[in-house]
């Protein structure tokens, strides 16, 4: 974390540390100076260009300075800008930079748990997310995370990215059974439930999937969702791409800031990041699901792509392999098992809410009084 253009702290520890920061943070000046701003080094998973993943970082950080009356800013980074992707976690935990922005999927190979935060197979669309988030244990659960790995990060899901697409293929899938030997490009839990299906996964970065069409070296990709997809040269080579996203209904982005830069901050600040998070949450919610609908209007209009939908043995047929490989990661991972379980039964609870109960009869009053009337024919 920096004051104004100073970074503050790199050769301070212990008590002296902690004494400069909170004066600063607290406006203190021996000359009686306006106080700086507070800048967050902010490096990003998905760069600002990107619709939806990426332009989210701009308005939030637009957002947070608005709302801090300027006091609190965030000095965003584009991927790769001092700090690879995969880096961000632990650079904002070992204090290396101040924040970051991300989705949590990340860091699954260091926190098993960390993509059902982020989008999972079959898993919740963006409404059931935030009311998890909201009424549920939720947030929790994604700060238990983080602790329980020993990662010093304070976490606030911060925007919806919105569903990906179901993915993009050279030849069409007519029933489950033309998912064996499927050559796919997709990484994570979705991965593992194709290859459990029977397709064959191929690790290949985003920026050669057009060629490894041309080549025929693969069959289909997986890659963003629809909007940010349709800026990949994706659609020039291949023109059937398929829904939905079964591997990811929602993409959750999370605002991650480093434990000690979090404690800090004045309390105001922090409300301004929460109530800054809370607002793009609900903005994107909407947003993201219009953005990835024109984005395949517009690919099927103007560029000939052939939007599908996947037959339902193909999905029934994934939806089993899910559950094989939810089962393996939660008997690896307790912790993975235990927010699946609070998930799914959020979810059930909220697909089958309790019937509104009659209200008490007035004191005094009979049974029969009590008992609702015969309702009148529609």
């Amino acid at each position: 974390m920096r004051q104004g253009r100073k970074f503050w702290g790199r050769d301070m520890t212990g008590r002296a540390l902690a004494l400069v920061a909170l004066m600063v943070l607290s406006g203190a000046s021996a000359a009686g100076a306006e106080t700086a701003p507070v800048i967050l080094v902010t490096p990003l998973v998905y760069g600002t260009h990107m619709p939806g993943l990426g332009d989210a970082a701009t308005k939030l950080a637009r957002l947070i300075k608005e709302r801090s009356g300027g006091t609190l800013q965030l000095d965003l980074k584009q991927p790769g800008d001092g700090t690879k992707p995969d880096e961000i976690l632990d650079k904002v935990s070992d204090g290396k930079v101040d924040a970051g922005f991300a989705t949590a999927s990340f860091w699954a190979a260091k926190v098993p748990a960390a993509s059902l935060f982020s989008g999972f197979p079959f898993g919740p669309d963006g409404r059931t997310y935030l009311d998890w988030f909201d009424s549920g244990n939720g947030r929790t659960l994604y700060q238990e995370m983080y602790d329980h790995a020993g990662v010093k990060v304070h976490v606030i899901p911060c925007a919806f990215g919105g569903a990906e697409a179901g993915g993009w293929f050279a030849k069409e899938i007519r029933s489950k059974d033309d998912l064996k030997g499927l050559r796919i490009r997709i990484f994570g839990l979705g991965a593992r439930v194709m290859s459990e299906a029977g397709a064959v996964t191929v690790l290949l970065p985003g920026g050669k999937l057009a060629s490894a069409f041309d080549r025929k070296e693969i069959d289909a990709a997986e890659l963003y969702t629809p909007a940010a997809d349709s800026d990949q040269g994706l659609k020039e080579k291949v023109k059937l791409i398929y829904m939905p996203g079964w591997h990811q209904p929602e993409t959750v982005l999370e605002l991650i800031v480093n434990k000690d830069r979090w404690n800090l901050l004045t309390a105001e600040q922090r409300g301004a990041i929460d109530g800054a998070c809370k607002a793009m949450l609900q903005q994107t919610l909407g947003e993201s699901a219009q953005l990835q609908a024109q984005a395949l209007s517009e690919m099927s209009a103007k560029d000939g792509v052939r939007v599908a939908t996947f037959p339902d043995d193909v999905l029934a047929a994934l939806k089993e392999a899910w559950s094989k490989v939810a089962k393996d990661e939660g008997d690896q991972d307790y912790f993975f098992r235990a927010v699946l379980d609070d998930i799914d039964k959020f979810r059930a609870k909220s697909a089958n809410p309790p019937a509104p109960q009659p209200a008490p009869a007035p004191q005094g009053a009979s049974r029969l009084q009590a008992q609702p009337g015969p309702q009148a024919s529609p």
